[in-house]
Parts: structure tokens; sequence; C-alpha cells
């Protein structure tokens, strides 16, 4: 086939969570380039072409792009992908991005605390440090949490219970930041939850929402399920709020994905991203709902028409469970007691291959189907007590 006749698309990361964004770009008939610094990661198996560069030097990527006649550019799950990915859109013209300033605003905490605060978006109360400032907490009411600005899956994140706590909780904050930028807020007592919008027309077009938890590494999620528990009042306030953060930011077409506290009818938004969430949390809510969340990112991204129809209604009870340690160790093999008949495992790793502790590493992520609502939610936020993993260095628990 001549390539030339063939539209192209460039996809920014490489790792497995990108694997379905790929395959949703593959079922098109697009030539996919993929691009990023590890050849051993899965897509560059799947690429017609591979571009090994570093996609965090947006001025790179930019070169790279300038030079490929590329139609589409994709951001994989992963913040610096996607701000990268948003500087050269901006720069070349590529529609159905964001301005870097908005994408700013929703991925690092400190502009987006500032936007909560401006727009009364109920959020945390906090405050930010720049660089070296001196440290102030202002009125905030302890217990606290110290946050880098533009970390993730919880590293550098110390929740502290006086002041003779918060200098070496900054320190940690600090080196787990690219910019040395720091939040500080107030910890929230509340179920952890997740809501993913796609967005048309600057209105949410299909949402779903996720029950998350956390049981390995304080702040960092290793295990979630769909339906949600989540009371009607809940999602409607949810989806109001971030109806209206659309609406204030002017958002093109795509994916919101916010973690948002909920206690009672009270809802505080965490973060928003627009990129994929990682860990293939897309195939929780394809495997509860019967759809393809990734081609929904995909469609809107490329402009498409864009409908969902879900083929499971009333949704599937399924529970999603990222397998770490606590830990490094190198796993042999590990076993599980889930009290399903139905358990489908993403392998990550190979036997013998080192594994770092969380929230650096993960083993496997599994997927689980319930018979009822009730068993998915009395198993789903103990997971971990169902895995044995076994290790070179001796079994662990």
């Amino acid at each position: 086939m001549d390539l030339r006749m063939t539209k192209r698309a460039l996809l920014v990361g490489s790792n497995f969570s990108a694997v379905p964004l790929l395959f949703a770009l593959k079922r098109r008939g697009l030539h996919i380039s993929v691009c990023g610094n590890r050849p051993d990661e899965p897509c560059h198996a799947h690429a017609d072409q591979s571009y090994f560069i570093d996609y965090s030097d947006p001025n790179a990527l930019l070169s790279l792009v300038e030079n490929g006649d590329f139609d589409f550019i994709v951001p994989t799950g992963n913040d610096v992908a996607y701000m990268s990915t948003t500087f050269v859109a901006g720069k070349l013209g590529f529609p159905r991005f964001d301005s870097m300033e908005t994408a700013t605003i929703i991925h690092t905490k400190q502009a987006f605390r500032r936007f909560t605060e401006r727009n009364d978006i109920p959020a945390p109360r906090s405050v930010r440090l720049q660089g070296d400032s001196p440290i102030e907490t202002g009125a905030l009411r302890y217990p606290l949490l110290v946050k880098p600005s533009d970390s993730f899956s919880g590293r550098g994140v110390t929740k502290i219970f006086d002041r003779t706590e918060l200098a070496a909780a900054v320190a940690d904050a600090r080196r787990n930041s690219r910019t040395a930028e720091v939040v500080i807020e107030e910890f929230i007592e509340g179920s952890l939850h997740s809501h993913s919008a796609f967005i048309k027309d600057q209105e949410i077009a299909f949402d779903v929402f996720v029950d998350e938890y956390c049981t390995v590494y304080p702040y960092q999620v290793d295990s979630s399920n769909h339906p949600s528990r989540l009371f009607e009042t809940v999602r409607l306030k949810t989806r109001a709020i971030m109806a209206r953060v659309v609406k204030l930011l002017r958002l093109q077409d795509g994916l919101i994905h916010t973690q948002f506290l909920s206690n009672g009818d009270d809802v505080w938004i965490i973060e928003c991203m627009r990129r994929c969430p990682g860990d293939l949390y897309g195939s929780l809510v394809d495997q509860s709902l019967g759809i393809d969340y990734a081609d929904l990112v995909i469609t809107l991204l490329l402009g498409e028409a864009f409908s969902v129809t879900p083929r499971f209604e009333p949704p599937l009870f399924f529970g999603r469970h990222t397998i770490t340690s606590d830990t490094p160790s190198t796993p042999f093999s590990f076993s599980h007691s889930i009290p399903s008949s139905d358990v489908r495992i993403a392998q990550l790793k190979t036997t013998g291959k080192p594994m770092n502790s969380a929230p650096f590493d993960k083993l496997a992520i599994l997927y689980a189907r319930f018979e009822t609502r009730d068993e998915m939610l009395k198993v789903t936020p103990d997971f971990k007590t169902f895995i044995s993993l076994q290790t070179m260095q001796g079994d662990l628990a």
C-alpha cells in the first residue's frame, strides 16, 4: 500500500497502558509510528515505525513531528506525554488540543488549586510553595497532605499531623518534583472515586464513575470497581461540577478524567487529567459495560462521530487490582484465592525480572467478575489479601 495514501498517526509513549490506544488506531487502517526511548516497551513491537526519542523534551518531539508528515499525534497515559504533545499541537496547529495554558491548569496541582479557588470549585483548601520559598501553611488545619505539584502515583506525598513534620515532608515533595513546586492541602476524610467524562462540544456526552482504593502504597490507587457504589445525588453533583469546569476552561473534545473524594453528599475535586488514566483503567470499564474506552478516546481525538452503546445493561460487576509489593523483590510467580470463577490477568513482568517496591513498579493487573454488587464491594477493597506473591527471596504473603 502506498503510505502516502494512508493517514499517519504518531503515538507518543510506548508502555503497556498505551497498547489499547495503539490497537484502536490500527483498526482504522492508519500507519502508526511510536516514539519513546525504551525499545523494550510493547508498543514498539506493533508499530509500523519507531522513533527512540525522549519525548519529555518537547522540542525533540516538535522536531520529530515537523519532519514526520503526521496527520494525527496521540498522547498516551502519562502527564509528560500529554504536555509534550499539547506543546507540539499548539506549535503546529493540530486540532482538538487545549492551549498550553489550559493544559497546565489541569495537569499541574498548583495551577489547578488556584483555578478551583478562583472559581469556587469544591476542593481541599491549600497553599502553594515555589522553589525555596518560606514554608507557610496559613490558616490550614492539620492533618495536611504535602504533595509535589507535578508528580503522580502518590510519589512524594506525605500526610502530616503537626508542624514538626512539615519541613521533612516539603523536602521529600521537592525531591519528587521536576520544578520543586509543592502543594500543601488539608486532608479530607472521605471515599476516593474517579469520573471519566467524554466531552463533545463542551458537553458531557458520556461518563462513568469508579470506586478506588489505595491499599499497598498510601496514595497510589491499586484497586477499583465498576459499577460504583456512589448514590445518584453524588453523581449528579460531580457531573455538574465537571460540566462547569468544561465550560470555564472551554475544553476541546476529548476525555477529562477526575479523581474526587466524597463524604455523604459532599464532593471535593482532587485532580483532573485530559490523558488516559494508566494501569489499563479503561479495561475495567470495558469489561463491565461492554464498551471500548480507548476507542472512545481516539474517536474524539480524530474528530469522528461519537456514540456509545454499552452491551451490558445493567453493568457486570467487575473489580480490578494492580499487584505490587511494599518491598523490592524478584518475583517467581503469584497465586490468588479471589472468590470469583472469572479472573483475568494482564501479566506485566516475566519470572526473574526484579520488581521495585510500590509506587515504582507492578507485577500484574487482574480483573475479577462477581455475581453480585455486594460481593464486588466486599472483595475489591481487600484484593491484596487474596494475593500470594512467590519470590526468589522467599514467599511474600
